[in-house]
């Protein structure tokens, strides 16, 4: 058993202007089937349209407001909602409200994780 606590977890920061933080709970060497982090987006932060690679991924908003742009359409998800991104699909995230977005993601296969592992470490 593998157990992870979002606070004492050390957070790495996406390689771009505005962009979110990532706290790997579950990383790919834990387990080859999930990856489990959280992202945490600031307001007005977002993430460039990107894939998943090989993953499949469930966004699951616990705070704020998560805006979710696919196929030229944006969705605006808060808690108590969810998204599945299939592989191959494009998405961006933007943080459209005043406060941070606070999301967990899951990752399956577990390979997409290894992308937020080469981000820099938050001191």
């Amino acid at each position: 058993m593998h157990i992870a606590d979002i606070g004492a977890t050390a957070r790495r920061q996406a390689p771009i202007q505005g962009g979110p933080t990532a706290a790997l709970l579950i990383p790919s060497g834990t387990s080859d089937q999930v990856a489990v982090f959280h992202l945490e987006i600031p307001p007005g932060g977002a993430m460039p349209e990107h894939d998943h690679g090989p993953s499949q991924i469930v966004l699951v908003p616990l705070a704020g407001l998560v805006e979710v742009h696919h196929d030229g359409r944006a969705t605006t998800l808060s808690p108590g909602m969810t998204a599945h991104v299939g592989v191959g699909e494009r998405v961006r995230l933007a943080n459209p409200g005043t406060e941070p977005a606070s999301v967990v993601v899951v990752a399956s296969p577990a390979a997409f994780a290894d992308r937020l592992a080469s981000w820099p470490a938050v001191s």
